[in-house]
């Protein structure tokens, strides 16, 4: 089933308590606060049924239903790649790739539940034999038959972290009473993004160390269930899509949820009350959106290296070898980017499930390569614009008879039209030097995971102990001994766990294993 956009906007008419800023909102789909997002999600489900792109964002499931790509299962190389030029279609489709939680993004998070559902239920505790499992499999198809879109909220309040009781004694999330028709929480998710506009939010935990079971929620729950409330920040949009031409699109407003006393029926958990699951296995549900953010990273970056070059070329300043060279860093920013996506795909594996997933690894160091760069490039590109980043005419000024011929012959460039320099001064402008485009900086630095995060992340994992295959041709050359059954580099890390990491365990080229 393909959902339509009309649809998708009658169904955020729906009761859920939603508060922008200082004003709640009696209809999303309708108010000055957020009507601009709904309706850029309302032609993401539009653009599906267009027979034009038909072939790159539908597929045909095994009863011959058409479907958006956002549900597809990619299992070999090949089709990862079609579902990622699925996800850049959709990028270049909606804002320069200046959403960062379009549906096909949000839903992507519900991959690791329905690639292996079993250790989620057998892993609780508390749930009481509830068919956990069976509730993946079943929501998953629910969503996916009705193009639902699924929020996720992990994020739990920030606490003292001098004291080690700070998080069990937080307002996180937590269960407060289990009856026959669910589990009842309270407290709070602290930040997600686009949560207004979703028909379900995913509640999940990123573990912090003191997290008590009560707080390991893993489900889904309606964004108008009783109880309730989505307060928003205050919207940073551009009302003026002539001067903001890219601001004025609309705004995903990241969100703080609050729960009071919310009953979530147990055909909505996943899985609760097993903090040593939640360290272990529930990180691998943010690979599915490292790698969909890396992809984006890498489209944001082409961009970024496309503007810098249409400016120098209008500029004049395009031929001067220096100049060049800056040019030069800025594509190569681009191209190193995009080649953690390559490789990523090109060493992936296969999951559990069936599925094939690309190196986490590579994706991973990609997503920080990206973090450690982007902000020196924009810093080259605004520099590289001289004074046209920021001194040129508004749209009045432009149209005014006694200033515009004044104002052509200060516009003129080597290439192009006077007012086409305007143009890509405002796209820059948006994009780098606004509130809008701060908060969208702000999202690439801490989606997911901040980039401290993500390195200390990174070294947790086993690939990069000293028992681990990165460290095997060292240890080979200094003469170390194998290490023993006890040592070895996935020690305390449950099988369901690793299996979601990767299955290579040698690093060394084919050939040169092979020769040996």
């Amino acid at each position: 089933m393909l959902r339509t956009g009309e649809h998708y906007l009658k169904s955020l008419d729906d009761g859920r308590v939603v508060w922008v800023g200082n004003t709640q909102i009696d209809n999303v789909a309708t108010h000055p606060l957020t009507r601009d997002y709904a309706n850029v999600t309302a032609k993401f489900f539009d653009l599906h049924r267009r027979p034009d792109l038909q072939d790159q964002l539908t597929f045909e499931d095994e009863t011959g239903t058409r479907r958006s790509m956002m549900w597809f299962k990619h299992r070999t190389k090949e089709e990862l790649v079609r579902k990622r030029r699925y996800h850049e279609c959709i990028m270049r489709q909606f804002v320069a790739a200046s959403c960062p939680r379009t549906p096909d993004s949000q839903n992507y998070m519900l991959v690791t539940y329905i690639d292996d559902p079993e250790p989620w239920e057998t892993a609780s505790i508390g749930a009481d034999g509830r068919g956990l499992a069976d509730n993946i499999r079943n929501f998953w198809q629910y969503a996916m038959d009705r193009d639902l879109v699924v929020a996720p909220h992990f994020v739990d309040p920030q606490a003292d972290r001098s004291d080690p009781n700070a998080h069990a004694n937080s307002p996180a999330l937590r269960i407060v009473e289990t009856t026959d028709e669910g589990i009842i929480v309270n407290g709070v998710k602290s930040i997600g993004t686009a949560t207004a506009f979703a028909d379900y939010l995913h509640l999940g935990v990123f573990f912090r160390p003191g997290a008590k079971g009560d707080q390991i929620i893993y489900g889904v729950c309606p964004a108008n269930s009783k109880g309730i409330t989505i307060v928003c920040r205050e919207s940073v949009v551009a009302d003026d899509p002539v001067e903001h031409p890219l601001a004025s699109q609309g705004d995903e407003l990241d969100a703080t949820v609050l729960f009071d006393r919310v009953l979530i029926p147990w055909k909505y958990v996943f899985h609760i009350g097993n903090p040593d699951h939640a360290r272990l296995y529930p990180q691998r549900v943010f690979d599915w959106g490292h790698y969909y953010a890396l992809v984006r990273q890498a489209v944001r970056a082409e961009l970024l290296a496309g503007l810098a070059i249409l400016m120098c070329e209008h500029l004049g300043t395009s031929k001067i070898e220096a100049v060049q060279a800056r040019l030069a860093r800025i594509i190569g920013f681009q191209q190193s980017t995009y080649a953690h996506v390559l490789a990523a795909e090109d060493q992936g594996f296969f999951t559990p499930g069936g599925l094939y997933k690309p190196d986490i690894q590579l994706f991973n160091w990609g997503r920080v390569y990206f973090l450690q760069q982007f902000g020196s490039m924009v810093d080259e590109l605004i520099d590289l614009c001289g004074r046209s980043a920021v001194m040129f005419p508004t749209e009045a000024q432009w149209q005014n008879p006694q200033m515009r011929p004044w104002l052509e012959k200060l516009n003129k460039g080597a290439t192009g039209e006077p007012y086409d320099r305007i143009k890509i001064a405002r796209a820059i402008r948006d994009l780098y030097l606004t509130d809008w485009g701060s908060r969208l900086f702000m999202f690439e630095n801490f989606n997911g995971t901040p980039l401290q995060t993500l390195l200390s992340l990174t070294m947790k994992r086993a690939e990069f102990t000293g028992t681990g295959p990165f460290a095997a041709f060292a240890r080979q050359v200094v003469g170390l001994a194998e290490p023993s059954e006890q040592m070895t580099e996935y020690k305390g890390v449950a099988d369901y766990a690793k299996a979601q990491d990767s299955a290579r365990r040698d690093y060394r080229p084919a050939t040169i294993v092979a020769a040996e």
